[in-house]
């Protein structure tokens, strides 16, 4: 396990192995864990928010979803690299469940993210018990009626791909309500399909990426680093 600081939010980073473990003995714990993938976006988006990066850093496991924070972070592994690129931990996790009839409970923005984010998981990994599915309520009681649908399935994994900020806010705040073992956010930027990334996508990720490093150059100036 590596401790890394990038724009100044407190990350650490775990090599597939120990973090699989770390994952197992929360599915035995009997309450609720939280697993965050953090990617380039989500570390820009937090910028001088000192709210959000308390939300990010109060997770219980961060994942790198992106190989450009391990460069940054001097941690060039080639083998580490590759567990990033090619999303291992998750195909991993996905397996695990599928293998163990584990339940699973999707969260999204909207019904046509949601339909997306479920078809890319069992593109991912057949077999995997989805139990139910919800967009994420506007308000405290909508919030309360998807909780407790939540509870009466107890799934052993909620897995989310919601709106930057608004996800890491939500985990923090109804995490102490739920009745699961793992709630694993997925950043909205995460490609998770196998074929060919559109163009805009692909301009889209270029574009964060220089937005980063700059904004890296610019905190070590701060910093004097």
């Amino acid at each position: 396990m590596q401790k890394i600081n990038i724009l100044g939010i407190g990350l650490t980073d775990y090599p597939l192995k120990e973090s699989l473990a770390i994952v197992d003995g929360y599915v035995r714990s009997g309450g609720l864990n939280t697993i965050l993938y953090v990617t380039t976006p989500v570390l820009i988006l937090a910028g001088k928010d000192e709210e959000e990066k308390k939300c990010i850093e109060s997770v219980d496991l961060t994942l790198c979803g992106d190989a450009d924070i391990l460069r940054v972070a001097r941690i060039d592994s080639a083998g580490r690299l590759y567990e990033v690129e090619n999303r291992v931990f998750l195909k991993e996790f996905l397996r695990r469940l599928a293998g163990g009839g584990k339940a699973v409970y999707l969260l999204d923005d909207s019904q046509e993210d949601l339909e997306l984010l479920r078809a890319q998981l069992e593109a991912y990994q057949t077999g995997l018990l989805v139990a139910g599915s919800d967009i994420l309520a506007e308000t405290d009681e909508g919030m309360e009626v998807i909780i407790n649908r939540i509870n009466d399935i107890a799934p052993t994994a909620i897995i989310s791909r919601i709106s930057h900020g608004r996800q890491e806010k939500c985990m923090e705040r109804f995490r102490e309500l739920i009745n699961a073992e793992v709630w694993l956010g997925l950043s909205k930027d995460m490609a998770l399909g196998t074929g060919r990334e559109s163009w805009r996508k692909r301009a889209v990720d270029k574009l964060y990426r220089m937005i980063f490093h700059r904004r890296i150059n610019h905190f070590k100036d701060e910093s004097g680093e």
